[in-house]
């Protein structure tokens, strides 16, 4: 009882209930549902949008009205009058500083440009992690497929070398055939311990980008069948990928708020102007008055600040000019090798693999026929294992070429994914 009661006041003080356990994806895990669930939980774009917030605040105190809150000064002295009277004088001086030459304009305006630079980089942001999650999810159904063909490499290895065994045993094969098959076997079984070493680095890299814990479980649906895009025109696909990346509507806001910030560097020049207004009391008379005050800008110049604002500038423009040939470098980059792993997986299919399975199962029978010798054995076993290899490299490479073309183009391309149920 007294453990629900520190429950109910937890839930009451802290707004979430004591025994809440951290929030898991659904399970069996789509990539759908893996790029939603990142979208909400990877902590890179947490921090970023909490950035955001940061900037949000940057924006609203650039947004003040004045430059600082009016000043209050209160002063009283005490005064010796000849003949022994005393008397104290009283002073009040109430003072309020105003922009002057634009200046709040100007910073609002590079403040909300600075605002809009980390919005258009946080979508970008976004579209990358996209890229990233998609990888990382294609990546672990591919060494899936790993681990499972490797198990049939030791399988198929396995009885071979069996075979070869007992067929040394009774004397009717050779020791050089007994060594063949079991150098095929203890290949498979290196092959197998590899892939299930990939497949446990594969769930960690997804895991890490899904905000999991190490330990917590991870069932992935879907059929590895990744499929690529059309390619269009290479030069249209460049112009519209320089149009959407939000990264470089960054680089071209912050340009424009270096420009606001070397406008206000060149305004410092001109100072705020001081309004104050005052009341004393000095003996028997009351005097009220007012007048104007402001710095005189004779020995700090302010030329560093516009040293700085220029440099500034420059900076922003070449950044972005940098980017933008970046971002043209990398779709053609992207385009050139989605196209060959295209074309390397439709050489290398599944179809393929099943028929090097396929010769090694002939080969073993005739071998056990006496047909073939170990020779023979050997080049089947290479066969398998390379044609195995070729295969999932081919997979491996289009994942990493796709969602390369998919952070290239802003999110104009991505690879899809067989459903559950195809």
């Amino acid at each position: 009882m007294a453990f629900r009661l520190l429950c109910v006041a937890g839930l009451l003080l802290a707004g979430a209930p004591c025994w809440a356990t951290p929030a898991q994806p659904p399970s069996p895990l789509d990539l759908s549902a893996a790029l939603g669930w990142a979208e909400r939980h990877n902590p890179t774009l947490i921090a970023a949008r909490i950035g955001l917030r940061q900037r949000e605040g940057v924006l609203a105190h650039a947004e003040r009205v004045l430059p600082a809150n009016p000043r209050l000064g209160l002063e009283a002295a005490d005064r010796d009058a000849p003949g022994g009277r005393a008397s104290t004088d009283i002073g009040i001086r109430l003072s309020q500083e105003f922009w002057i030459g634009g200046q709040a304009g100007l910073r609002e305006r590079a403040a909300q440009a600075r605002l809009t630079a980390d919005e258009a980089e946080l979508r970008f942001l976004q579209v990358a992690t996209r890229s990233r999650v998609r990888a990382a999810f294609l990546d672990t159904l591919v060494a899936e497929r790993a681990v499972a063909s490797a198990r049939d490499v030791v399988a198929v290895n396995r009885d071979l070398a069996d075979y070869a065994e007992r067929r040394l045993d009774a004397g009717q094969g050779t020791r050089m055939e007994a060594n063949v098959a079991r150098i095929g076997a203890g290949r498979a079984k290196a092959l197998l311990a590899r892939a299930r070493s990939e497949r446990a680095q594969a769930r960690i890299r997804l895991r890490a980008l899904l905000a999991l814990e190490p330990g917590a479980p991870l069932q992935l649906a879907g059929r590895l069948k990744p499929t690529a895009p059309d390619m269009p025109d290479r030069q249209a696909l460049i112009e519209r990928a320089v149009a959407q990346r939000d990264d470089l509507a960054a680089a071209a806001s912050r340009v424009a708020a270096a420009r606001e910030e070397l406008q206000l560097a060149r305004r410092q020049i001109i100072p705020n102007l001081t309004v104050f207004g005052f009341y004393r009391e000095e003996e028997a008379s009351r005097i009220a008055g007012g007048g104007l005050s402001l710095p005189l800008p004779v020995l700090h110049r302010y030329g560093g600040e516009r040293q700085q604002a220029v440099a500034g500038l420059e900076a922003a423009r070449l950044q972005r000019e940098t980017l933008a040939r970046e971002v043209r470098l990398q779709v053609l980059s992207a385009l050139s090798g989605l196209q060959a792993a295209r074309q390397r997986v439709a050489a290398m299919s599944e179809e393929v693999v099943v028929a090097a399975r396929e010769n090694f199962r002939l080969t073993q029978r005739a071998f056990q026929a006496g047909e073939l010798g170990a020779p023979a054995l050997t080049a089947a076993q290479d066969t398998l294992i390379n044609t195995r290899r070729d295969y999932l490299d081919a997979l491996r490479e289009l994942v990493a070429t796709g969602t390369e073309l998919e952070r290239a183009t802003g999110g104009l391309m991505a690879l899809d994914n067989a459903p559950v149920n195809e």
